[in-house]
């Protein structure tokens, strides 16, 4: 019988060999779950299509190790070992927080075999040309319909509180404040992965909501809300992320700050360019950081 190291061992090796066959830039990450059980359901609970995955052996009691391949347009990809010897279950997990209704999704997890040359060739012609497919139109849907609403009636409920006699609540208050990102490096972190998520929901809408212009309009609010990120930082995650593109379009000029008038002639300048050339700008911003496997 094989170890439990062995099978982790094997897993690992057959993970990176993926990675390294996918069509666009993958990154693999192998991780132990049999002694964290909040992993174990985090991971579960983002599986795309969770109920047919558990037709083909999906648990998530009893997942130990696992791998989670990481592309730099946000998608992401559970690998684990499939009922079938020699073969292991590929899931789709949900990523930018958008809603998914399996029962009219086409997108679906799948087992294939343990080599990795022809596992590659399966998810690229089975699998990843369907996701990105259905992650674009579904983060188009929830950025087209998002309003501030939300962002208001929260704004009047802190109003409320900040006129309340309750200390305690007086202090909540003050922390949600803003995001201290100067002094604070837990917030530089959250600041920066919302930056991510933000060039990663970019490459995908490039084109299918027009020029770069365009399709950020809506983005920085989706991605600010389910990061959790305060609103008082939707500004700065944005101004961060036209940096990062100004910068690797070579159009960024260090003499200006982040409102001069000159950056929406730099924009216009961009969204001129073929979209494919705007795509490939972005993913070379979002390339400046180093994406991680993130629990959250």
């Amino acid at each position: 019988m094989t170890s439990p190291q062995n099978h982790h061992s094997s897993l690992a090796d057959f993970a990176h060999s993926l990675a390294e066959r996918l069509p666009d830039r993958w990154e693999a990450a192998e991780l132990d779950l049999r002694d964290d059980a909040d992993l174990r359901h985090h991971f579960y609970y983002r599986v795309w299509d969770r109920h047919r995955a558990q037709e083909l052996g999906l648990d998530r009691d009893t997942m130990a190790g696992v791998a989670v391949l990481d592309c730099f347009d946000g998608r992401s990809l559970l690998v684990l070992p499939a009922a079938e010897e020699g073969s292991f279950l590929v899931c789709p997990l949900i990523a930018f927080d958008v809603p998914v209704y399996t029962s009219v999704s086409p997108l679906s997890s799948i087992v294939v075999p343990a080599d990795p040359t022809v596992a590659a060739a399966q998810l690229a012609a089975l699998l990843l040309p369907v996701y990105e497919s259905e992650l674009r139109t579904r983060l188009d849907h929830v950025v087209g319909v998002l309003d501030s609403t939300e962002a208001s009636i929260a704004s009047c409920l802190a109003a409320e509180v900040e006129r309340s006699d309750d200390p305690e609540l007086a202090q909540e208050l003050y922390e949600m404040r803003g995001v201290r990102w100067l002094s604070h490096a837990e917030d530089t972190d959250l600041l920066r992965y919302a930056a991510q998520e933000v060039l990663a929901a970019l490459g995908l809408l490039l084109g299918h909501r027009g020029p770069l212009s365009e399709a950020l309009v809506g983005v920085t609010t989706h991605v600010r809300i389910y990061c959790e990120v305060h609103d008082s930082c939707e500004a700065l995650i944005e101004a961060e992320v036209i940096g990062r593109i100004l910068t690797v379009a070579g159009l960024a000029d260090t003499g200006s700050g982040i409102f001069d008038p000159a950056i929406t002639e730099k924009i216009a300048t961009i969204d001129f360019l073929p979209v494919e050339q705007q795509r490939d700008l972005v993913r070379a911003a979002a390339a400046t950081y180093s994406r991680r496997t993130n629990g959250g």
